[in-house]
């Protein structure tokens, strides 16, 4: 039995190996955008438009994001971090997220924080946190935002 079980447990990957399983014919064709013509205005837009579809009174219970920019309160913590290590007197309250401006103005104060510099940088770490390139799940959400800003063209 033993030996029938460790020739399985070789065999199994070696068949694996050779025999791949097949690559679905299914295939996603997304608009292609320059990144030069994405300018800071139509990102922030295209980001409210997948975040909330362009109303300032969005609210998702179940994380507690609030907002055009569906801002949680981790997120305004976070800028308040920011600012208190930049030695600002600036802060913000939970209910800025309700606020358009405010929270475009929390959206660059966090970016910049972060040294994001490309609008999918900024995209997918806006949603995954600081680590967010390393997301498997930002790469979907940078896809809805491209074709946000394909909209937009």
């Amino acid at each position: 039995m033993k030996k029938k079980i460790i020739l399985l447990a070789f065999c199994v990957p070696m068949v694996a190996a050779k025999c791949p399983i097949p690559k679905s014919n299914y295939v996603v064709n997304l608009p292609t955008i320059r990144v030069k013509t994405i300018t800071e205005d139509k990102l922030i837009q295209a980001l409210i438009n997948v975040e909330s579809s362009n109303n300032d009174n969005a609210y998702r219970s179940c994380e507690g994001a609030a907002g055009a920019l569906q801002i949680r309160r981790t997120m305004v913590r976070d800028v308040n971090r920011i600012l208190k290590c930049q030695k600002s007197n600036q802060q913000y309250t939970y209910e800025d997220r309700w606020n358009r401006q405010k929270s475009i103005e929390m959206f660059n104060i966090y970016c910049n924080h972060y040294n994001l510099v490309t609008p999918e940088e900024k995209a997918r770490c806006w949603n995954g946190g600081p680590r967010g390139l390393q997301k498997l799940s930002t790469k979907r959400y940078w896809e809805k935002v491209k074709k946000q800003l394909a909209v937009q063209n």
